[in-house]
This record gives C-alpha cells, sequence and structure tokens, in this order.
C-alpha cells in the first residue's frame, strides 16, 4: 500500500487487498464525486457541476440501497434472454466487418474491427438508430477525458466533456419519449417501462444508465479485444495452441487475456471511515485505489503471473470487478469476444504483429490501445 502524493490517493496493489477492498461498504464507498470535484479550481467546480453530478449517478459511482436500486430495475430490462438474442446480431457484425479485410495485406484492427465492433453492438441493443450512431460514439469520447481521469488535469477537459453531455441527454431525451409512447425490442425500451414494487426509473436516471453502459460496455471490450489480440501475437504458442482447439481453449483463453492485460485496471473508493489498513492510517474521506491490473501479477494468487498462459485454470481474476458492483454487461462481452476471437483465429491464422511501437490512449483507469498494425495471412 501506498500514498501517491500528486494524486492525493492511495495505492492498493495485492490481490488479497484488491479483492477485500472491491467489496468493503462499511468502510469504503463507491462515490466518486470528490475525485471529479477536489482537483477542481473553485471557478471550475461551478462549470462542472452538472457533469459530476449526471457522472456521479452512474451505476459504478453509486452504493447500497440506491445501487441495488438502479441494479433491480435494469436488470429487469438488461435480461440473459436479451443477450443471448445479440448472438446472431454479433454473428453478423463480426463478419461484416472481417470480410472487407480479406483482400488487404495489412490494416489497424483497433480502428478496422475492435472499436467498431463493440460500439455497433452496444448501439442495436440500447435501440440507438443507425443514422445517430457515429454522433453517439463521438460524443461518448469525448466524456472520458473526464470521467476516466484524475487530478489536476480534469480542469483541462470540463468544456468537452460538457459540451458531450448535452448532445447526449438532448439525443436520449427525444428517444426516450418516443420508446415510451411505442416501445420497440431494445435495452432502452425495456429500461423505459421496467417497473418493480411500484418504481420505475427516472428520465435522468435513464440518460447516466444509457451512457454509462454504452462506454462500459464499449470501451471495455474494445481493450479486450485489441489487448487479448496483442497477446496472441506476442505469444506465438499460445496462438498455435489456441488455433489447434478453439472450442477447448476458447473460455479459458478469454479469462487469461482478462487477467493479463485487463481492461479495467483500477476499482476506486473513498474512505468513509478512518480505519487502519497494515499499519497505514487511512482517513475518513481520502481516496483509496484498488490496481486491478498489479493484483493480476501477484505471485501469492497466480502462479507465474507474468506469463501469458490460455489454459490457466482456476483464474479469479477481477477484470469484472468483484462484489455489487460486478460488470453488468460480463456475458455480453465474453460472448462478443467467443465470436470475435473465433473469427479473428479463423480467418487470418497467420498474422503477425506489424509494428514494434505500441501506444496507449492517455487515459486513467483504461487499458486501452491507440492502434494495432498486422499484417493479414
Amino acid at each position: 500500500m501506498h500514498w501517491c502524493e500528486p494524486m492525493q490517493m492511495w495505492l492498493v496493489t495485492r490481490y488479497e487487498d484488491v479483492f477485500s477492498g472491491l467489496h468493503d461498504p462499511q468502510r469504503l464507498s463507491s462515490s466518486r464525486e470528490s475525485l471529479y470535484r477536489d482537483p477542481l479550481s473553485p471557478q471550475n467546480r461551478r462549470k462542472a457541476q452538472g457533469l459530476i453530478e449526471h457522472l456521479g449517478a452512474w451505476l459504478l459511482n453509486v452504493d447500497a440501497e440506491r445501487h441495488g436500486r438502479l441494479r433491480k430495475l435494469v436488470n429487469l430490462a438488461f435480461t440473459p434472454r436479451m443477450i443471448r438474442a445479440m448472438e446472431p446480431r454479433i454473428q453478423s457484425i463480426v463478419e461484416q466487418l472481417l470480410e472487407p479485410l480479406a483482400g488487404r495485406n495489412r490494416t489497424d484492427l483497433v480502428q478496422s474491427f475492435c472499436l467498431p465492433l463493440p460500439a455497433t453492438v452496444i448501439c442495436q441493443m440500447l435501440g440507438v438508430p443507425p443514422d445517430r450512431q457515429d454522433q453517439f460514439r463521438r460524443w461518448i469520447t469525448g466524456l472520458i477525458p473526464f470521467s476516466s481521469a484524475g487530478g489536476p488535469g480534469l480542469n483541462d477537459s470540463i468544456d468537452e466533456a460538457n459540451r458531450s453531455l448535452e448532445q447526449l441527454i438532448e439525443m436520449f431525451d427525444d428517444l426516450i419519449d418516443r420508446r415510451r409512447r411505442e416501445p420497440r425490442d431494445d435495452l432502452l425500451s425495456a429500461m423505459a417501462v421496467a417497473e418493480a414494487d411500484g418504481d420505475r426509473l427516472s428520465k435522468q436516471e435513464m440518460f447516466g444508465l444509457c451512457n454509462f453502459i454504452f462506454l462500459a460496455g464499449h470501451e471495455t471490450t474494445m481493450g479486450l479485444l485489441a489487448s487479448g489480440t496483442l497477446a496472441l501475437l506476442q505469444h506465438t504458442d499460445q496462438f498455435d495452441m489456441l488455433k489447434a482447439d478453439l472450442e477447448g481453449l476458447m473460455d479459458t483463453a478469454i479469462e487469461e487475456f482478462l487477467r493479463y492485460e485487463p481492461p479495467v485496471t483500477r476499482g476506486v473508493r473513498r474512505a468513509i471511515v478512518d480505519f487502519t489498513w497494515h499499519d497505514r492510517p487511512i482517513e475518513k474521506g481520502q481516496t483509496v485505489t484498488m490496481l486491478i491490473g498489479a493484483a493480476h501479477r501477484d505471485p501469492e494468487q497466480f502462479a507465474n503471473p507474468d506469463r501469458l498462459d490460455i489454459t490457466r485454470t482456476p483464474n479469479k481474476h477481477l477484470g469484472f470487478g468483484f462484489g455489487p458492483h460486478y460488470c453488468l454487461g460480463a456475458p455480453l462481452a465474453r460472448m462478443e469476444a467467443k465470436i470475435a476471437f473465433r473469427a479473428l483465429a479463423r480467418r487470418f491464422a497467420s498474422m503477425r504483429l506489424d509494428t514494434d511501437r505500441l501506444e496507449y490512449q492517455p487515459t486513467m483507469g483504461i487499458r486501452s490501445l491507440k492502434s494495432l498494425p498486422v499484417e493479414l495471412r
């Protein structure tokens, strides 16, 4: 456990501690409002107030009764049946994206495949009209520098995030009204009519859920697809093993990708009481950040943790979190990954990495490649 002075937060690295810290509601809260507000100047705090309130209502950032209520209502809409019904659509999208690559020698796999696949899947699932999907993706991307950041740099990303949020709210305000009048077979309609014990989602809650579901299902799945492919290209023995037994090894391979290079690298909490942890004095109000990426390389939990092993079992990674905030879309992400990696391995069995310089997006908490140049064979 380390106190990071520049970021003014505790960093927790051991698997056992990260595991317990992700679900410690008596001492740690998931609320991030102070994480967003504290680094801002007084003027910027006023400017970002609506943005902070919006992000504070995301499912990831709420606790206890409020989280349970939102999760219960969303679960009525985001059902296993709905996820299973997406399988043929995902298969079709994968084929549509890979077909044009068949005649190429090289491609940037992030731009041509890893990025558009989850974005298209989530847009279709939500019910965002095809002619609005590109705008939707751009506006959501405009939120990321603020929603996924921390520290003084937040002051520089408020204006773009505010503009993006205004556009998103305007779009969803119209779509929600339409779905309440004329429901369709999509997640937005299901959330609009979901009711439990006489309780329904407000329009503001639906704004937050739609933006969060897209961001959580898009950025993280894109990271899983890109980093998983990179891992296979850098470990050709593992790639050869997977190609030899696609059906038998695919499930354990995906879990290993989530451990080896997790798309979500941290879980952020706020201390709600003073307490001592491993002789470290944690003060009420301080930020405590569980470093999932570090926990996944803890030799006390994982044998040979720096080695990619697609046969690894058991594999109790924390790639989808733990406890009440366990990822809502984990089954969908696993389904997308299975279809995508299977198709890539079959179509481009001799694919090779076409760069010796890899760059990642400069966002905190999300591990995402900027590009993945490959030679196709």
